[in-house]
């Protein structure tokens, strides 16, 4: 077999068409691999055998792309099907370590990040549960030129966002949420895997370059499922996606619900019309968070109404855990630590000014590293020892259950409550309630503080003090 390394762009590309609808065991009967080879199918996850196998290319930790001199990195990277038939990344695109003390020194497209991962060979495989590794098949390909991606500006300011972090000193505040398609994503065994940066002696958690799962999976429905219904927002625009989203606010900034509400025709006193606003706003049929800019950069919008007294009524709440998946998690990879890292929220701010709310603006936010590692951590922690010690009913009084759960006054950040439909609404414990013997208890979930948001939206609620 010749040495993957040195397989032109024509080549690559055959041999990537080649390797649609086979597994890697199909790969292996293949009479190119040698017998040594065959005797040892082993080596490392799918992708370094997809490398090994169909290109050649040993296991390295070259700084270079896979393919010299073509200049191509090769990814193997996995799909899944959802259950209701739409398709999704399974993970986040990982790319490059970031060296903190070099990576800054260069302008983008003379960076090591712009030079290792500029033209990408993916390869894309269907992920099926309970399915040997060697069985998954490869469905499709695409090379990923990103000199010709109509999401390179956003790619830019996002690296460009990221570099500015290190050049501050903040290597170790940064956080993939605080961009929109290439993030920058933790890499190492767990928080205590850091690296030194450049402008401040605080050692910064180890991150790689990475093209967030939401983004990933865009890509994916746009080049292997149905893309035909999803709508976008960048029509006819060479902005960035930052840009337009700043032309469209400041269009609107300054005018009062009733004003919008006549502008674009709206005539209903449903509790969500300003989302219908939102929407309008934007000239988007669906709804502004099932867009593809928004999906592909993870950004949920919601609507904030701040009273003339400062007071919020929205809180945000996450969908109701699984009692059985929470203790079969750790807090290294457990979902709400992910969603925390990955999720930003795009705060659009209507304030009550005498009879009316005037829409104020937006408010781009995701929650801070230390936040996340610091109170989010023990509260889950918590909750998981909770669960997983049976200890969940404290005491019964006057017929009312108090739990061990987390509550508001206990974390400045986040809580648990309960988020079903009543007090019958339950799913199963993995541990029988000590107390009480219940196999099954009410769905919970968990809940940033009412407070802890109000403080998000200091800048606005000062004006009217």
């Amino acid at each position: 077999m010749k040495k993957g390394r040195l397989y032109n762009r024509q080549e690559i590309e055959i041999i990537s068409k080649s390797a649609i609808g086979k597994s890697i065991n199909d790969i292996l009967d293949e009479e190119v691999i040698t017998i040594e080879d065959k005797n040892n199918p082993n080596k490392g996850g799918l992708g370094q055998m997809v490398e090994q196998f169909l290109f050649g290319i040993q296991t390295n930790s070259d700084s270079e792309p896979d393919f010299m001199p073509a200049g191509i990195e090769l990814k193997v990277t996995p799909y899944k099907k959802l259950k209701d038939g739409k398709l999704s990344a399974k993970e986040r695109l990982v790319l490059n370590i970031i060296d903190y003390m070099s990576e800054y020194k260069n302008e983008f497209k003379s960076s090591h990040f712009w030079f290792k991962n500029n033209t990408i060979q993916l390869l894309w495989y269907l992920w099926e549960p309970n399915k040997d590794t060697k069985d998954l098949k490869i469905t499709h390909e695409k090379l990923l030129e990103l000199v010709k991606n109509e999401d390179l500006k956003q790619i830019e300011e996002d690296w460009e966002f990221i570099i500015n972090k290190i050049k501050e000193g903040k290597a170790h505040e940064i956080s993939e949420a605080d961009t929109m398609y290439l993030g920058a994503c933790s890499k190492g065994a767990n928080a205590s895997s850091v690296r030194e940066q450049p402008f401040s002696e605080i050692p910064a958690m180890q991150r790689a370059f990475c093209f967030k799962n939401s983004y990933m999976t865009q890509l994916v429905r746009k080049y292997i499922g149905d893309y035909s219904d999803v709508e976008k927002i960048l029509k006819g625009t060479t902005d960035s996606f930052n840009e337009f989203v700043n032309s469209v606010i400041n269009k609107y900034k300054g005018k009062s619900q009733k004003e919008l509400m006549k502008e674009f025709n709206i005539d209903s006193s449903a509790k969500n019309v300003n989302s219908m606003l939102v929407s309008r706003m934007f000239n988007v049929k669906s709804k502004l968070g099932e867009t593809e800019e928004f999906q592909k950069a993870n950004i949920i919008p919601k609507t904030i109404r701040i009273e003339e007294n400062g007071r919020i009524k929205e809180s945000i709440s996450f969908p109701a855990f699984k009692f059985t998946e929470i203790v079969n998690q750790d807090w290294e990879t457990c979902d709400l630590r992910e969603e925390l890292e990955t999720t930003k929220y795009m705060f659009f701010v209507f304030k009550k000014e005498k009879d009316d709310y005037i829409f104020k603006g937006i408010k781009l936010w995701n929650m801070p590293e230390m936040d996340i590692e610091t109170s989010v951590m023990e509260m889950w922690k918590k909750t998981y020892n909770t669960i997983k010690s049976g200890n969940i009913v404290r005491y019964i009084k006057d017929g009312k259950r108090k739990t061990n759960f987390v509550g508001m006054s206990e974390n400045e950040v986040c809580h648990v409550r309960p988020h079903g439909r009543d007090a019958k609404d339950t799913i199963k414990l993995p541990v029988a309630d000590k107390l009480t013997g219940a196999t099954e208890y009410t769905k919970q979930c968990f809940w940033i503080n009412n407070n802890y948001i109000k403080n998000i939206f200091q800048e606005y609620i000062k004006k009217s003090e």
